[in-house]
């Protein structure tokens, strides 16, 4: 039993300081916000429902959320042609060069996590995390 407390200690402090170093490059937005813009620019343009249960966000910090993207630029709401009551949140040029540059920022310092790990090393986590994730999936 003391191996899994020691992997559950491990597990959250490893957790904790990956959250600290991408939180570090997310140039002033919330982690939120970088998840909502790289999803927008991934999937085009979405309503705020959608958005809340990607982030798992509640609609009230969604709106907080997006109403912050909106005001610098980085997004804007659109009205649907066919239906003035759907507002959809879309990214603007701005938005994407910010969530491009992010996307890089973060690739990188996740590299940085894994430099100095043996190949089969990797690997070995690979298989781990597909494993924990069809845990999470049953």
């Amino acid at each position: 039993m003391a191996d899994h407390e020691t992997l559950l200690q491990l597990f959250y402090y490893m957790l904790k300081k990956m959250k600290k170093e991408w939180g570090n490059n997310l140039q002033g937005i919330s982690h939120s916000q970088y998840l909502i813009l790289k999803h927008l620019n991934q999937s085009g343009p979405q309503k705020a429902a959608q958005l809340a249960e990607l982030t798992q966000m509640t609609p009230g910090a969604i709106t907080g959320a997006t109403d912050r993207l909106v005001s610098e630029g980085h997004a804007e709401r659109k009205g649907d042609k066919e239906d003035r009551r759907v507002v959809y949140l879309e990214i603007t040029e701005k938005g994407k060069i910010l969530v491009e540059s992010l996307a890089k920022a973060q690739k990188e310092v996740t590299m940085k996590f894994f430099q100095g790990l043996p190949e089969e090393d990797i690997q070995h986590l690979v298989r781990i995390y597909h494993k924990i994730l069809a845990n999470l999936e049953q």
